[in-house]
């Protein structure tokens, strides 16, 4: 199996997202995205099973969280510095610990994340991860009802509405 091609929003493909956290229930925003089709989403409880993965599969992003199954999530994040370099990674921190989080935030930056982030993981969060601004995420995927996943050039679209007036008239 051939890896997929790199994310680039200007091409059309979605990203790959892989989320290594034993608490996949938690992520069941990001699964609703990936059934949208707007994110490819692969959940791994464990660090060996996600670097397997990376070298089958193209990823565009990592959520890591603190506690796996087999390592610790600052551990992971140190592996993929140097397996996955020019990925960016996302540490998960408890929201709910308050004080702590802030704590937690500095430590998942000091492993080599590049963002920490807390319950619920929205696709805004992953476009933030990604680099990309929310207006060009919402326009190359369609998630504005107002503006449609695919242009045409306005020579096309007249044609196409012609073609459809002299059809039905």
């Amino acid at each position: 199996m051939s890896p997929a091609a790199p994310f680039d929003a200007h091409a059309g493909n979605v990203p790959s997202v892989v989320v290594v956290d034993p608490e996949f229930n938690s992520y069941a925003t990001l699964a609703a995205s990936a059934r949208l089709g707007k994110l490819q989403l692969h959940l791994r409880s464990a660090g060996a099973d996600a670097i397997r993965l990376s070298r089958r599969i193209h990823v565009d992003a990592w959520i890591v969280a603190a506690d796996l199954d087999d390592m610790s999530g600052h551990d992971l994040v140190e592996l993929l510095k140097v397996e996955c370099r020019d990925i960016p990674v996302a540490m998960v921190v408890d929201a709910a610990r308050g004080r702590r989080n802030a704590i937690d935030s500095v430590a998942a930056t000091e492993a080599g994340a590049e963002v920490a982030l807390s319950h619920p993981i929205s696709l805004a969060d992953l476009e933030r991860l990604l680099g990309l601004p929310s207006e060009d995420l919402a326009r190359e995927f369609g998630m504005n009802g107002a503006k449609p996943f695919v242009t045409l050039p306005v020579g096309i679209g007249a044609a196409v509405i012609a073609i459809a007036v002299l059809m039905i008239g």
